[in-house]
């Protein structure tokens, strides 16, 4: 099925959580598809080997990455060149090399620390305090379909090398920031010279106000035109 926009979910979250921003962009004529993810244990090859098929498959000309899905793009864009890109509070490959983890070592370190079972964490709203995650959700019904939906990753995800092009910062994009969580990456993403914009929100704004994301998003695509 062919559409103008794929958006590809954080693998922490899942494709659930970002029905509501696909639904905000259709209504402003920017057909959208979220990507799937794969079925059994996650690991970054199996995502991006995905993301790059759905991103053939659709071809959609813009693409929306959010939260963790960022350390992604490069290698995506290597193998299949987007015609743009919106990184939505996204975490990006800051360090210079030709390789990232997709973790900084601070966080891999808590992830390590989780209870996990078979192996396997648990879904990702469970991490927190239920008083703290709460708050990013719509509804107490919003909170359960995405635990419901949300992966159990294998903490390797955090530490398995992918690849990182030289140059790939060159690519069309433009970044979307809910606040200063990301900071360093709004500055990288100012000093490669992309369209940036910051609206007032936290991690999950896209899910709590999808009508006020997709403006946004928009916005910057009209930007890299």
């Amino acid at each position: 099925m062919s559409v103008d926009v794929l958006v590809l979910p954080s693998p922490l979250l899942g494709p659930v959580a970002y029905g509501p921003l696909a639904g905000a962009l259709d209504a402003r004529g920017a057909s959208t598809a979220v990507a799937d993810l794969p079925d059994g244990v996650l690991t970054p090859a199996a995502v991006l080997a995905g993301f790059v098929d759905q991103l053939v498959s659709s071809g959609a000309s813009l693409l929306v990455a959010h939260s963790n899905a960022g350390y992604l793009v490069p290698a995506l864009h290597a193998a299949v060149p987007v015609g743009a890109v919106v990184l939505v509070d996204a975490a990006l490959p800051l360090a210079p090399g030709p390789t990232t983890v997709l973790a900084p070592p601070a966080f891999a370190d808590f992830v390590a620390g989780l209870p996990k079972v078979d192996g396997l964490l648990p879904p990702w709203p469970l991490w927190w305090d239920p008083a703290d995650v709460g708050p990013l959700f719509p509804s107490e019904d919003w909170l359960s379909r995405v635990t419901d939906g949300a992966p159990r990753l294998p903490p390797s995800w955090f530490t398995t090398p992918v690849e990182v092009p030289g140059g790939w910062e060159a690519l069309p994009a433009a970044y979307l920031g809910f606040g200063g969580t990301y900071a360093e990456e709004l500055t990288f993403a100012r000093g490669a010279g992309w369209p940036v914009d910051v609206v007032e929100g936290h991690h999950l704004h896209l899910l709590s106000e999808p009508d006020a994301t997709a403006e946004a998003v928009l916005g910057l695509r009209e930007r890299l035109r």
